[in-house]
């Protein structure tokens, strides 16, 4: 059932909160559009019981969970596809998204499910920063990058919808180390993020809020911390899967399989980029081994 935001904004909660604007003439465009086809059509049968027509899809990021509907809603009704730059490769060839989180090398079957392999999506229009207008609907797309490597956010009528610049405790508790593209960019999209002037917040998991303050402060600590025990790990020479390894000790993160495994590993890279870039880390190759040691 819709979740009436404002005049014009609604949002359909689930698994991945899916955002509703409401055009001209019943014309409406959805925020990102779900995992798979289920909750594609799970979105079409609320638009259409609320007497509108989707036509249009503005998507944050490239991710399955967010845009695996995207395919199911345009056979359906000819919809329109908005994505970010970058991004937008992606959609259009999902096996890119598990190939990088193998090393860009041909990915195992079990980095083929749902969950990392999307159906193809069709891009007509790559979004820019700034002002979007839609359906007669004035967009302001905000640059969220760094969970994603151009994620971006929605605000509209007051209504932000933040995609995963900020996860719920909840998710942050169950598995303790979020996936990061670029740690540099995200803690730069946490700022932006609580910088946003906005009457409600919807994040692409949880809950809408009033105000992001408060996730926003929980998400930073735990990159923080998470950058700190890095830099430890490397008071000696040490290997990027073993960095992993401890962090999945340290913090008992339930990892029994290989999307599991394989989100989290470029997620150490993320941090090992971010601090050698502070120059705490120096990177060496001996002896037939990446090593890194912090300075």
């Amino acid at each position: 059932m819709l979740v009436e935001l404002g005049d014009r904004v609604s949002v359909l909660p689930g698994g991945v909160n899916i955002g509703v604007l409401r055009g001209d003439n019943h014309r409406c465009v959805l925020i990102d559009a779900g995992l798979n086809e289920t909750s594609a059509k799970k979105a079409l049968k609320a638009v259409r019981q609320a007497g509108g027509k989707v036509v249009a899809i503005l998507t944050t990021h490239a991710h399955a969970d967010h845009f695996g509907g995207n395919a199911a809603v345009v056979k359906r009704t000819g919809a329109r596809v908005y994505a970010p730059a970058f991004d937008e490769a992606v959609l259009r060839y999902p096996l890119l998204q598990p190939m990088t989180l193998f090393a860009g090398a041909d990915p195992l079957e079990t980095l083929r499910g749902n969950f990392l392999l999307a159906d193809p999506s069709p891009v007509d229009e790559v979004v820019q920063p700034g002002s979007l207008l839609v359906e007669g609907i004035e967009v302001e797309v905000v640059t969220l990058a760094g969970h994603s490597p151009n994620q971006v956010g929605y605000l509209v009528d007051g209504v932000f919808f933040c995609a995963d610049v900020v996860l719920p405790e909840s998710v942050l508790a169950k598995y303790k180390i979020p996936y990061l593209c670029s740690v540099t960019d995200h803690l730069g999209a946490l700022d932006t993020a609580e910088a946003v002037a906005c009457q409600v917040a919807v994040p692409g998991h949880g809950e809408q809020v009033e105000s992001l303050a408060g996730l926003v402060r929980a998400n930073r600590a735990l990159v923080l911390e998470v950058m700190e025990r890095v830099s430890f790990l490397a008071r000696e020479p040490v290997t990027a899967e073993g960095i992993l390894t401890d962090l999945l000790n340290y913090y008992a993160a339930a990892v029994t399989d290989a999307p599991s495994f394989y989100l989290l590993q470029p997620t150490v890279y993320a941090f090992l980029s971010h601090l050698h870039r502070q120059g705490r880390l120096t990177h060496e190759v001996r002896h037939g081994q990446s090593l890194w040691v912090a300075c």
